[in-house]
């Protein structure tokens, strides 16, 4: 039974891949700030192929203590780099602390979780799947460090795949379009109208959408895939 590692899989995207893993047979992993109704859900389901740890990436010390309550150091077949927090509003309007918080959730916390998975792959191989976002490729008013994150993985990905593929590890990046989320929810109907009328599908996306990107690069399907972009936007960047 292979094994798999989801950051940021209490709800939307993360919460999404953990349940199509399970499905799919997978024993999943997965850790976020807090738990949520779904999460005790999946474990009633699944049971002992499923477990959550509440962690908060922000705070020092979080990879080491999620490493020995999940066990990591026994290794995954896969990691699935999902969590993340958003910031909004200009550069200069922005403080120091969401700036901070922004950097240690969607960067720092996934490389030193990185590294210590990479570890335990090294003698069998796996797949690093990072969920970047089309912020890291277009330019939008507001979301600068979030942007400097996800563009930051997207190298970050593409230098594993270099270091790492004569060992059998696969590392790619999901660059997901704006989707139907809790996060987007927020959004004025404006920006969302504005949103939809330039994706040439003329919708948001749905994580339904960016799970089977996921899948897609998780499974011996994609054996020949690394380092590069699977871009999920509706043709949005296009």
């Amino acid at each position: 039974m292979k094994r798999v590692l989801v950051t940021g899989g209490s709800r939307g995207l993360g919460l999404a891949i953990c349940e199509d893993l399970l499905v799919r047979g997978w024993s999943v992993v997965s850790c976020s700030r807090a738990s949520t109704p779904a999460v005790e859900e999946l474990r009633e389901k699944h049971g002992e192929r499923y477990s959550f740890h509440a962690t908060d990436l922000s705070q020092p010390g979080a990879v080491d203590a999620l490493t020995g309550a999940a066990r990591l150091i026994d290794g995954v077949d896969a990691f699935v780099a999902n969590a993340a927090v958003g910031t909004e509003g200009l550069l200069t309007l922005t403080s120091e602390r969401v700036i901070r918080d922004c950097l240690e959730v969607n960067l720092t916390s996934t490389i030193l979780l990185t590294r210590k998975v990479v570890k335990g792959m090294l003698a069998r191989g796996g797949s690093l799947v990072f969920i970047s976002s089309v912020a890291a490729r277009t330019g939008f008013s507001g979301l600068s460090v979030y942007a400097a994150t996800k563009g930051a993985l997207v190298s970050f990905s593409k230098v594993l795949a270099r270091e790492y593929g004569e060992r059998g590890i696969r590392s790619n990046c999901v660059l997901p379009g704006f989707l139907e989320t809790d996060m987007s929810a927020t959004l004025p109907v404006e920006q969302r109208e504005r949103l939809r009328r330039r994706t040439p599908l003329e919708r948001l996306g749905t994580v339904g959408d960016v799970v089977g990107a996921v899948r897609f690069l998780l499974s011996d399907e994609a054996r020949f895939v690394t380092g590069t972009e699977l871009v999920v936007d509706g043709g949005f960047s296009a």
